[in-house]
């Protein structure tokens, strides 16, 4: 997925060198994305896991963990840097999820997002995902219920 999917950002895997950027972005969307470990986002290609960053003109400008799991997916952690947030990097992100989880044979994909992420749950609702449960508990610092979306994987073409 070398190709831009949108005329601002292009959309890649992850590289060693994006990961101090990742972190950075993940500590300004504290409380809302989920922290993993640099490493977690370095997925070899054909692993559970994949991978991929944003890049703008100025750099990257966001990122997306997803895996495959028993026939589905599941978004792991998504977040943009809040100066490029509602210009098509988020949505981007989330098309090239998708793309990979589609060519691996994903039905449906799934994720969890923090019950106060209003922008985040409209976001996803605006990309076609439903409300399907709830994890009471389960984010912890601040502890907060989880809101689970679904929707399905278009079929890879």
């Amino acid at each position: 997925m070398e190709a831009p999917l949108t005329s601002r950002f292009n959309i890649r895997r992850v590289e060693p060198q994006d990961l101090p950027r990742i972190a950075a972005i993940e500590a300004a969307a504290y409380p809302w994305a989920t922290h993993w470990t640099p490493e977690s986002y370095l997925c070899p290609p054909g692993g559970e896991r994949w991978a991929y960053v944003a890049q703008g003109e100025r750099g990257v400008a966001g990122f997306v963990l997803a895996r495959w799991v028993g026939g589905e997916m599941e978004i792991l952690n998504l977040a943009v840097e809040p100066e490029e947030r509602r210009r098509g990097a988020g949505r981007a992100l989330v098309a090239a999820a998708l793309e990979e989880g589609a060519g691996r044979g994903a039905a449906q994909v799934f994720l969890e997002v923090r019950e106060s992420n209003r922008a985040a749950r409209e976001f996803y609702s605006r990309l076609g995902f439903a409300v399907c449960g709830r994890r009471p508990g389960y984010y912890q610092e601040p502890e907060e219920d989880a809101v689970l979306m679904a929707r399905a994987v278009a079929p890879h073409s």
